[in-house]
């Protein structure tokens, strides 16, 4: 394969919308969410161990019917890419025994206030663990997954080895800062899929798929106005923590530093 990138990221923290854009560059593999967090919280499975990457990849991708599959199939193979996806887990997680050296870990990280909206916004009209629609274990969950995020973000772990890191707000707002993410993935730029609205997940929690191929008007920036009253007091009780607004100044801060080189 040409490249080799695991997107890590907190559910509804701009993860398809990148990852579309990514896809647009070159011939992906894509295998998204493939150690599903909702399943773990409901106790239905067990965090899987980690496996053998090769073994993982013949067992996703090549056709079962064909004894010689990975011999018939390694051409085609040489000159595609692989992009995993893992939603709402720490960055510690290690879904390969043996990651390959030429793998990129991308960390892909939102501001927490529009996060938390869009994630309240999703719980008021689905029943799934990940998405808490009150206070409590479920949402001190993702309040410290998001801070152990941005801790990593700003370099204070180092747990992601060969790591690009992503704010998705400047994603979003800045060309120039979405060309050097390709620079620094060995991708050569291209926007065309930075418009897209992915299908994935119902789409935006706010807009679902209306903003396909216009998503400039979507009020990314914002989603705290577009909440409900009793959506809105959800959102004040869970950002209401000292450190989750330090951190996020902090990322702020960093990323405007960065964007200035």
């Amino acid at each position: 394969m040409k490249n080799k990138f695991i997107v890590h990221g907190l559910k509804r923290s701009g993860n398809h919308a990148i990852i579309n854009w990514l896809k647009s560059h070159e011939d992906f593999y894509f295998f998204n969410n493939i150690i599903p967090i909702g399943e773990i919280l409901s106790g239905k499975k067990k965090l899987r161990e980690p496996e053998n990457f090769n073994d993982w990849f013949r067992r996703k991708a090549l056709p079962k019917h064909l004894p010689l599959a990975s011999l018939l199939m390694r051409p085609i193979i040489s000159k595609r890419s692989l992009i995993v996806s893992i939603e709402d887990h720490p960055a510690d997680i290690r879904p390969f025994l043996d990651l390959p050296s030429d793998f990129f870990n991308i960390l892909i990280l939102r501001d927490p206030y529009n996060l938390f909206s869009s994630r309240i916004r999703k719980a008021s009209g689905i029943n799934h663990p990940a998405y808490p629609n009150q206070l409590g274990p479920h949402m001190d969950r993702v309040l410290n997954l998001w801070k152990s995020h941005a801790r990593e973000y700003l370099g204070q772990t180092d747990t992601l080895t060969n790591k690009v890191c992503i704010y998705y707000n400047e994603w979003f707002t800045n060309r120039e800062y979405r060309k050097n993410i390709s620079k620094n993935l060995n991708l050569k730029f291209t926007d065309d899929g930075y418009s897209m609205v992915s299908t994935t997940g119902g789409g935006s929690s706010f807009d679902s798929t209306n903003f396909d191929g216009n998503n400039n008007q979507m009020n990314v920036l914002d989603r705290k106005s577009d909440l409900s009253p009793k959506e809105r007091e959800l959102w004040e009780a869970t950002i209401d923590d000292s450190e989750l607004h330090s951190l996020a100044l902090q990322v702020s801060n960093y990323t405007a530093s960065k964007s200035r080189l």
